[in-house]
Order: structure tokens, then sequence, then C-alpha cells
């Protein structure tokens, strides 16, 4: 036998024993044996298939320690998470039962409630269940539930697939990003999109979102993969997009959307004759306005929606919204959920220590990718290639379109918002990575100077929370606060600029005068 191979079998057996001792003791059922085989079998069966497809994509040393840390960081929060909560969590049925989310908890509940009945467990699809409106989900743990695990509920099985497919989606990510530009913006992505704190926290929980992260980076990678195997190509993002359509149709549209487009930039536009291109570009320009006249409604409605949870839940939202009018109302709540996890909230809020640390851990990873989304924002237009130059605008305009349709369907949601947003990782974690290695081989300074306003902002609500939360300091007006903050933003990046200009032209007479 093949050395790597053994070494694979002995990885992948040695950690379904280690995991399948854990769930027999912790989450033991009727029949501890029955939970300890199967838990075995499952991460066995995990590892193997991680190892396997990181080897074949060509993954370094360093990609191989990603998807291994990747996988067994969500799995260890997530037994964590499920051992804590019943205990240190809120005093709510989910949090008592170690769920973090709700909707895991009512969805996994209704699984092993399908699990246990007569019905076949497709009957997800063929029934309407508002703990899964498109039934994917439902489906594959209620299947899990009644053949894996008969005797007993076990949400940590579910925990091994979610953590599974958190870690799947790096190695072709990875290999799509290495082949498409260079191994140097492949390994920083790769880090950002395996330790995004957001992913991380939902590979923990038995959510859909994992599933759709990892099945969007291989569609990824079946685009950028086109020009070397069509048939690989294909294969891919057929299997990742009809998976994806199984766990959530919506989803799928988006991702479709996204990849054909890019698609048609990379591997279409520039080999077809002027006719064709106009033809394509006027095509496009339709589509998205269609797209938007029939999705408007839609979003508006759920906006309104949420925009009406909010006040009820929040009196303080409510009187901030009185104070703005009905006018600037949606505009206000877009703007909200863009911000969330509001991390100086998440800092100051008097909470259980346990949620808060969830919160502010899941608020550090948005406030430390939201810096390199913009700068990337502004420095892609300075490529000199034509074609990279309309894939990072795309890559632009889909994050900023996706961030944007996610705060308006989940409001000023603080856990719905963002794992919406976290549906196209892939994007955000390649956007973040290829700035990061410009800003460090370019020496430009506009990372910096975003990071410098971020932390003025965030300081200045750290204030204003303590103020309202503790009485602490005297408190800004909120609306002179944000004047106040624009001014600073504004002044900061306006003289960056110019002092770029002049930079550039002091080089630039310098080198003359050489």
């Amino acid at each position: 036998m093949h050395k790597n191979l053994k070494t694979t079998i002995l990885i992948s057996i040695t950690g379904g024993l280690v995991i399948g001792l854990v769930v027999a003791l912790i989450n033991p059922g009727k029949f501890p044996a029955v939970g300890f085989i199967t838990a075995a079998m499952i991460t066995a069966l995990s590892l193997f298939l991680l190892q396997y497809v990181t080897n074949k994509l060509g993954g370094n040393r360093q990609l191989t320690v990603a998807v291994f840390l990747a996988f067994s960081l969500r799995l260890f929060i997530g037994i964590l998470l499920f051992s804590l909560l019943p205990s240190f969590g809120y005093d709510e049925p989910y949090n008592n039962a170690g769920y973090l989310y709700l909707d895991a908890y009512q969805r996994d509940t209704d699984a092993w409630n399908l699990a246990q009945s007569d019905a076949p467990v497709t009957a997800a699809f063929q029934e309407e269940f508002s703990t899964d409106q498109y039934g994917g989900l439902l489906t594959l743990t209620a299947g899990v539930y009644r053949f894996l695990s008969p005797d007993g509920h076990r949400p940590l099985l579910i925990l091994i697939l979610t953590s599974f497919f958190g870690a799947l989606g790096i190695p072709f990510f990875w290999n799509a990003v290495k082949h498409r530009w260079d191994e140097k913006i492949a390994n920083a992505s790769m880090w950002i999109f395996a330790l995004y704190p957001e992913s991380i926290i939902l590979g923990a929980s038995q959510m859909r979102e994992p599933i759709l992260i990892g099945l969007s980076a291989i569609a990824f990678w079946g685009v950028s993969v086109w020009d070397i195997s069509r048939k690989n190509s294909i294969t891919a993002v057929s299997i990742s997009l009809l998976s994806m359509v199984f766990i959530s149709s919506k989803a799928a549209v988006a991702i479709f959307a996204a990849i054909s487009v890019w698609f048609w930039l990379d591997h279409v536009l520039d080999r077809s004759n002027k006719l064709v291109r106009w033809f394509s570009w006027v095509s496009l320009i339709l589509l998205i306005l269609a797209s938007v006249f029939l999705g408007w409604n839609w979003l508006v409605d759920s906006s309104k929606y949420d925009l009406y949870l909010m006040e009820s839940a929040s009196g303080r939202i409510q009187w901030e919204l009185e104070l703005i009018g009905e006018k600037y109302q949606v505009p206000f709540i877009i703007s909200y959920g863009v911000a969330q996890p509001v991390l100086p909230a998440t800092i100051v809020y008097p909470g259980i220590p346990l949620t808060r640390a969830v919160s502010i851990f899941r608020a550090a990873g948005w406030y430390m990718l939201i810096p390199l989304l913009i700068t990337g924002f502004l420095l892609f237009w300075k490529r000199s290639n034509k074609k990279d130059k309309r894939i990072l605008f795309l890559f632009s305009l889909t994050i900023i379109l996706w961030t944007f349709i996610s705060s308006a369907r989940a409001g000023g949601d603080q856990w719905d918002n963002p794992r919406y947003r976290s549906i196209f990782l892939a994007w955000m974690a390649f956007a973040a990575g290829w700035t990061w290695v410009k800003t460090i081989t370019k020496h430009s300074f506009w990372l910096w100077r975003i990071v410098l306003v971020e932390i003025i902002y965030s300081g200045f609500f750290i204030q204003w929370y303590l103020s309202r939360y503790y009485g602490l300091f005297k408190r800004m007006d909120f609306w002179p606060m944000i004047k106040l903050l624009l001014a600073i933003g504004a002044v900061i990046l306006v003289g960056g600029f110019i002092f770029d200009i002049g930079y550039a032209r002091f080089k630039e007479s310098d080198h003359r005068l050489e």
C-alpha cells in the first residue's frame, strides 16, 4: 500500500475513533455503541475525502493544515457549544437543547420527529415545513437520524457533516485562485476563507450555510478550470448547483448568476466578434434590470416586515426611526444591517459571557474583512490587464449587491443578516486576499487609512454604547455624532488621495532628475 494512502487511512480512522468516543459520551442516545460507530464512520469518511481532495488538487502543506484546522475548529466549537449552552446560555428552549441558532433547533427537531414517523423522509419536499422552506436539509437530517441513528436524537452527527462541508470548499477554492491568479493570492484568500469567524460558527451549527459555502467554492473552481478541462468544469458546476438547489434554490440562483457572468467575462467576451459583444452587454443589462424589477417588491416587503420586527423588539430603535422619519427608515435599516454584527455593541452589551464571546468573535471577523473589501474596490481600478479589471469589478459588484440584498432581506437582524451574506464567502475571501497581497507588494497606504477610519468610528460608538448601557460619560446625540464621523472619514480619505497624487508627482520628478 502506498505510504500516503496508509497515512491518510490512519489519520481518518484515528480521527473517527476520537470523535466517535466523544459522541458516545456527550450525545449517547439509547445505545451509546450506535452513536460511537455512526460518528466514527462519518468522521473517518469525512477526513478521508478531505485529504483525498486536497492531495488531488495539488495542495501544499499550508493547504493541508488549513483544511484540517478548518474541519477541526468547526467540529470542536460545535461540540463545545452543544455542551456549554444548556448550562451557560440563555434560558431558552434552543439554548437549553444545545443549539446556538433557533432555526437549527426547530429544523433539527422536525427532522427527528420526521425520522421517527412512518412518513418517508422525502415528505419534507411534499409538505410545507415552516422550519425548512426548501426541504433539502430537513430531508438530509431526517435521513441521517432514521438510517444511522434510529435509537436516539444525535445533533452532533449533523455537526460532523456541516464541519465537513465547511472545510470541503477550501482545496477547490485554493486551486481555483492559484490557477486563475497566483499562489500568493491563493494562500492569503484560502486562510480568510478557512478561518472567517462567521463561517466557523455556522459550520459549528446545524445550518444550511456551511453546505452552500462549500458547494459555491466548488462552482467557483469549476469556472476557473474551464480552459484546462471542460469536462471537469461542467461536472463541478453542474453537481454543485444541483446540490445547492436541494438545499436552497434562491442561493443556487444567485450563485449561478454570479458564475455565469464571470464565465462570460473570462471565457467568452474576448473571443466574440463586435456584434456578439454588444448583444451580450445589452442582454446582461436587460437581465439585471429584469432581476431588479422582479425582485424589488419582495425586497421592499421583506425590509418592511423586518423593520416592523426590529421596532417591536427595540424601543431605542423605534425612537431613532421616529427621529429620521418614515422616508429614510428602509435605508437606515439596510445600513444598520450591513454593520451587523455591530462590534462596538457586542463588546459593550451586558449579555451572558458565552453568547457575548460568540458575538464578539463574529463581529471582529466582519470588521476585519470590511477594510479589505473597501480597499480592494479602490485598488483594482489600477490593474493594467483589462480582463482582470473586469473580473475584479464583477466580484466587487457581486459582493456589494449581495451584502445589501442580505441586509434588505434580513433587516437589522444580527444573526440572519450575516449568515445570508456568508453564502458568497468565496468571492469575499478572494477580494480580501487579493487586497492583502497587493497592499503588501505595492506598499499601498489605503488599507491602513480605511482601518484608521474604522478604529475611530468604533471608538466613538464604543463610548456611545457605554453611555447608553451603563450611563458612563456624556453621550453625543446620535445624528450630530454621525455627521462628525462622516467629516472625519472624509478628511482622512480625501487627504490620503491628495497625498498619493503629490507623492506620485514627487517620485516622477525625482526620477526625471536622475
